[in-house]
């Protein structure tokens, strides 16, 4: 019962389920940003994947946003070039977005990795770490490449992050968007 009521609570922050909302409360717990931050983020979020949703040709299934004090990541892929400045432009449009950072490239057919394989032992391991929190950490697999995105408290848990990224099988490359905290 008590899940059931704060994960209502939590419902308005983000459209998920309530297993989600319950997770979600957790790394709001845990996240380097006061709720003032976290609000204006989610909504510059939503807002994004909201226009995403009825443009033609792209898909929040293959792009991941994520945004920080303002700033915009948009890490996933696309079908071809077009589609990418059609996605850039979504986010260079919407009120309150400050910048844009991209990690997108153009969708394949096949990749010679397990995506979610890579996902699952990586969060595993930032889990188990006694550096790194493991919820302010936020982990995409784009092809076969891990991009990190989130607001850390200190470097080392960046580096701790791309050193287990680095050593799990079939990652090709590894890229981090992450941000010390204000």
């Amino acid at each position: 019962m008590f899940v059931f009521v704060f994960a209502g609570c939590v419902g308005g922050l983000t459209p998920a389920t309530g297993v989600l909302n319950v997770y979600d409360a957790y790394s709001i717990s845990r996240d380097e940003r006061d709720i003032s931050s976290i609000t204006k983020d989610k909504f510059i979020q939503s807002k994004i994947q909201s226009k995403i949703l009825f443009a033609s040709g792209l898909s929040v299934v293959d792009i991941e946003i994520e945004c920080f004090y303002g700033e915009v990541y948009l890490i996933g892929v696309v079908a071809d070039e077009n589609m990418r400045q059609k996605l850039i432009n979504i986010a260079k449009n919407t009120d309150g977005v400050s910048k844009i950072y991209t990690y997108i490239k153009i969708k394949q057919d096949k990749y010679n990795c397990d995506s979610l394989k890579i996902f699952s032992d990586l969060k595993t391991n930032l889990f188990k770490d006694s550096v790194v929190e493991g919820t302010n950490v936020r982990v995409s697999v784009v092809g076969c490449d891990v991009v990190f995105s989130g607001v850390v408290s200190s470097m080392e848990q960046e580096k701790h992050a791309i050193w287990y990224a680095k050593h799990i099988d079939g990652v090709a490359d590894v890229y981090s968007f992450l941000k010390l905290s204000r």
